[in-house]
């Protein structure tokens, strides 16, 4: 993906709560019906954003593993 914001278009939110993801979005991240993504809103509550599993869990296991590193180097010193 390049790094400019992507106006992707608008959807409504339905009775039931829900929305439907414009299909040039589902085509670009490769989201199919049954996928699950993940809710997530940020710390100011200004932005919802919505997160593959997986990629959330290499997020993640990067994360820890560079936080490691750093408490060793701390403990080091």
């Amino acid at each position: 993906m390049n790094k400019k914001t992507i106006f992707y278009g608008s959807t409504t939110v339905g009775e039931r709560g829900q929305i439907v993801l414009p299909v040039k979005l589902r085509k670009d991240f490769e989201i199919k019906k049954g996928d699950k993504l993940l809710v997530i809103v940020d710390p100011h509550g200004s932005r919802i954003n919505l997160v593959n599993p997986d990629t959330m869990n290499k997020f993640l296991d990067i994360m820890s593993e560079n936080i490691n590193e750093i408490k060793s180097k701390i403990k080091k010193k």
